[in-house]
């Protein structure tokens, strides 16, 4: 039995010939099958009929045809989008290697401008560390040719200036010296002329300066009644400062007791400071340093002793400082400055003056001049002891003074304070010292034995 289709109903399925299509016009022909596989639903009921074995087999041949043009489509569709995920994928890829290949040279360039930015700092930095060494070796250069030519300019003014202190110095000398002398011619003229007798204030001022103690109150009462002579209208003041001058410089005792009385004195009279240098000139010429030898030195221990007195006197002077004091450490240390470039005569009357004035002045010129003095200590050690060795005369005596001063410098005895430079705060008994001046009105002070000279140096 055969099955009639009706009209309209397609006989037969075309092969499909060319795959050159798109999409769309895919998509519509398998909506086009799949309406032809469904064409039968028409039938408003269904029937069934018997078939032969050939028209099943048609049957079934017809259907694997069409599932075969399916699977053909689908395997095509599916190629294609592997196609186009491939073409994607390989454009994507590409990208990517185009993008590291860029990202790569960018960095390589980069690196390349840090490199080249690097080598020109170090290169600006050797140049200018260069630059900055030839400006200092040409400041240095500079400098140095500055300091030979003011070295060179300053030799000739430094010897001269010296050259000039120096005679400045002795000038000075001469003229207390002569005022001194005019002092005195005038004293003559006022006694000659007046029916006074002016040796009880005289004898006074002798009696004052016998009695000074160690003491403060015994210092401010001396001095004190030696202002109240000076100021009494019943003697000239120029035979008092004269009296009070050669009094104070023949003092053998208690030099800083002394030097304090004077510094308060001549703060309140300073025309008698002139007076009382003088007398220092007088009775020691090494109070002015100088190149040549005391004419007036003798061999006698008087003459040593004497000189040893006078320089601590000095030396006790020119460090005190309780008030204004007219010939101060300044004068102290232009003293040592030039005993030290000036004397040329090394022998015991130097070394004795040189030691006595160092035991004395020494603490105050260190708390004054602090490294200034260690230099000065440093030629004495270096330069002045070994010249008083060289001098043969007087070899035992020397020695002693030598190794006096050796030893102050050696053990820094200028950083203790000299005994008698403080002054006592307490009085000793009222019964002794009445004894003490009754004896020093008594009896005129009396030099030291030559032995004592030892115990001094």
């Amino acid at each position: 039995m055969r099955i009639v289709s009706e009209d309209g109903s397609p006989k037969s399925v075309d092969r499909v010939i060319s795959f050159d299509w798109n999409l769309d016009s895919l998509v519509s022909e398998i909506e086009s099958i799949v309406k032809n596989l469904h064409v039968f639903k028409r039938f408003p009921r269904e029937f069934d009929m018997p078939l032969s074995q050939d028209e099943e087999d048609e049957d079934d041949f017809q259907i694997g045809k069409l599932f075969a043009y399916d699977d053909d489509k689908y395997e095509v569709i599916n190629d294609n989008k592997t196609l186009i995920e491939k073409e994607i994928s390989n454009q994507v890829s590409a990208l990517e290697t185009k993008i590291l290949q860029e990202t790569e040279t960018f960095r390589s360039a980069i690196s390349k401008v840090e490199e080249y930015r690097e080598a020109r700092k170090q290169v600006e930095r050797r140049l200018d560390r260069q630059y900055k060494r030839k400006v200092a070796e040409s400041l240095e250069t500079h400098l140095a040719f500055q300091e030979r030519a003011r070295q060179e300019n300053s030799l000739p003014q430094e010897t001269i200036r010296a050259e000039e202190e120096a005679c400045s110095d002795l000038r000075l000398e001469k003229l207390r010296l002569k005022k001194l002398r005019e002092l005195e011619a005038t004293n003559q003229w006022l006694k000659s002329l007046s029916n006074k007798d002016f040796s009880s204030f005289e004898k006074r001022i002798a009696r004052v300066v016998r009695q000074i103690r160690g003491t403060k109150d015994n210092v401010i009462a001396k001095a004190s009644e030696i202002i109240r002579i000076f100021e009494d209208p019943l003697c000239p003041l120029s035979i008092s400062i004269e009296a009070f001058a050669k009094k104070m410089v023949s003092a053998s005792r208690n030099p800083f007791a002394s030097s304090y009385i004077i510094v308060d004195v001549t703060s309140k009279f300073p025309q008698a400071m002139d007076i009382l240098l003088a007398e220092f000139h007088k009775a020691c010429v090494y109070t002015v340093p100088r190149n040549d030898d005391d004419d007036t030195a003798t061999n006698s221990s008087d003459y040593y002793e004497r000189l040893d007195s006078v320089m601590r006197l000095y030396g006790a002077l020119v460090q005190t400082d309780v008030c204004e004091n007219i010939h101060g450490i300044e004068h102290g240390w232009a003293w040592l400055a030039r005993f030290l470039d000036k004397t040329k005569v090394y022998n015991l009357a130097t070394a004795t003056a040189f030691n006595a004035f160092l035991q004395t002045a020494g603490f105050g010129l260190h708390q004054k001049y602090k490294s200034q003095f260690l230099k000065a200590a440093n030629v004495v050690r270096e330069h002045l002891l070994a010249m008083f060795m060289a001098e043969r005369d007087d070899l035992a005596d020397l020695q002693m003074i030598i190794t006096n001063i050796t030893a102050y410098l050696d053990y820094q005895m200028y950083l203790n304070e000299p005994q008698g430079r403080t002054m006592e705060t307490h009085l000793l008994s009222k019964e002794f010292n009445a004894q003490v001046d009754q004896q020093n009105n008594n009896h005129e002070m009396t030099l030291p034995t030559p032995s004592r000279l030892r115990s001094l140096l």
